[in-house]
């Protein structure tokens, strides 16, 4: 698990920005939904990975 650094005074609490490689398809499958359903990509892809965790 990633270790939390110390925060700088504009980072949210209780929230850690990691980045992540998307293939160009995915990326496309994913912002087309999200669009579709009027999501923004990091709410769809915070609701699919809810999902994915039976939450």
């Amino acid at each position: 698990m990633q270790d939390k650094k110390e925060k700088k005074d504009f980072d949210r609490s209780n929230s850690t920005m990691k980045h992540i490689r998307f293939e160009d398809d995915l990326l496309e499958q994913i912002n087309r939904q999200a669009k579709k359903n009027g999501e923004s990509f990091s709410g769809w892809v915070k609701t699919a990975c809810n999902l994915r965790l039976g939450k």
